[in-house]
Formats: structure tokens, C-alpha cells, sequence
């Protein structure tokens, strides 16, 4: 199937969308209903744009952020999980997918070679 312009970009715009609303769960339906375009279309022009599906982009995003969070608060792992849109137990899955790390891992490594960790250098004055 051949995408026009107009589909890639309708794709970016969605991609925008996910970026700012991760923490909620869309599917294709809604999103080709949101950014007027075929479903099918959608798929394919989000794949072009993000080199992923729609899923495996938000799932990336999450992480993302949970890291930061982690990074840089004093928040429960359960708790940074439910600010991604994520409950606990696949978060801590989908974390560990991706960084090969379980949260608290992450959260337990050194930040450089300082001996500091990363919500230590952040929170310095």
C-alpha cells in the first residue's frame, strides 16, 4: 500500500499525541477515529514514523520516563508505575525488558563513576 504525505503526517500527529497522553491506553480504533485515517493506513504510517507499532512506542515512552522518574524521585516503584499508565507487575516486566534491569536495580545503580547516583547529582545545589 502506497502512503501519501498527508497519512505520514496524520502519523506524526498521533505520535505527538501518544508522546503528551502515555499514560492512558489507545488503540488503533480510537486513534484512526481521532486523526482521520484508515486504521490499516495508521498502522503502517506510524511504523514508517516511529519504527515501531503503536504499543511497543508507548511501552518505549513509559520506560522512558520511568526512568527519569526514578531517577530523580523518591517515588515507589508502584507508584512511578502507575504515573506511566502501567500496573505493577507488568511494569516491572516491561522495565526489565527494556533496560535489563528490574526498577529497583535501575534505581540501586551508580551514576557514573562519582559513587553518587542519579537523583543525588540532580538534587545537588
Amino acid at each position: 500500500m502506497q502512503l501519501k504525505n498527508d497519512d505520514l503526517e496524520k502519523a506524526r500527529e498521533a505520535k505527538v499525541f501518544l508522546e503528551k497522553n502515555y499514560q492512558e491506553h489507545y488503540n488503533y480504533t480510537y486513534l484512526a477515529r481521532k486523526f482521520a485515517i484508515n486504521k490499516y493506513k495508521l498502522k503502517l504510517a506510524f511504523k514508517a514514523v516511529a519504527n515501531d507499532n503503536i504499543h511497543v512506542y508507548v511501552t518505549k515512552v513509559r520506560i522512558e520516563k520511568a526512568k527519569h522518574l526514578l531517577d530523580t524521585t523518591d517515588y515507589t516503584v508502584g507508584l512511578i508505575a502507575a504515573k506511566v499508565g502501567l500496573d505493577k507487575s507488568n511494569f516491572n516486566l516491561q522495565f526489565k525488558k527494556h533496560t535489563g534491569q528490574t526498577p529497583t536495580e535501575w534505581r540501586k545503580r551508580p551514576f557514573g563513576n562519582n559513587g553518587l547516583y542519579a537523583r543525588d547529582v540532580d538534587n545537588r545545589a
